[in-house]
């Protein structure tokens, strides 16, 4: 049985293909009233060596990335996630931002991170989580990253 897919290209460099097939919910996850919520994102990484590296990225998991607000990808992002982060929370936790993106995670890391998530904080208050992930070169399962705030 074939998928039923609908391409919709948002930008030049954004192209959204749908599986219009129908699934059940599996997930632990739940709908809004208004708004969808994202269970699953697939992505392609070009890795430095132009090899491709793909990656599910799951958020029904205890892997640590429930409650996920923002994903970051390219320096843009991150800078305006660090003005918020100032703005918000200071300079020290803007800081914090500016540098989990700019460095490996350890030494032995292949790689920069590819991308940040930034999560709702757990208490009114308190500053986002902030995990800077997928730039080292295993992924275990079921564990999460430390967050860098």
């Amino acid at each position: 049985m074939s998928a039923i897919r609908k391409e919709n290209r948002i930008a030049k460099d954004i192209n959204l293909v749908y599986d219009l097939s129908e699934k059940p919910n599996l997930s632990q996850l739940k709908a809004h009233e208004d708004r969808a919520v994202i269970s699953k994102l697939k992505a392609d990484l070009v890795l430095p060596n132009n090899k491709i590296l793909t990656v599910d990225i799951d958020f029904d998991t205890t892997s640590g990335y429930h409650d996920n607000a923002i994903m970051v990808m390219d320096d843009f992002g991150v800078e305006m996630i660090a003005t918020a982060f100032e703005v918000k929370y200071g300079k020290e936790h803007a800081d914090k931002v500016r540098k989990a993106w700019a460095i490996k995670r350890s030494e032995n890391s292949p790689r920069k991170p590819t991308y940040l998530l930034v999560q709702k904080p757990e208490l009114e208050g308190k500053v986002p989580n902030v995990f800077a992930v997928c730039g080292d070169e295993r992924h275990p399962p079921k564990e999460a990253p430390d967050s860098i705030t």
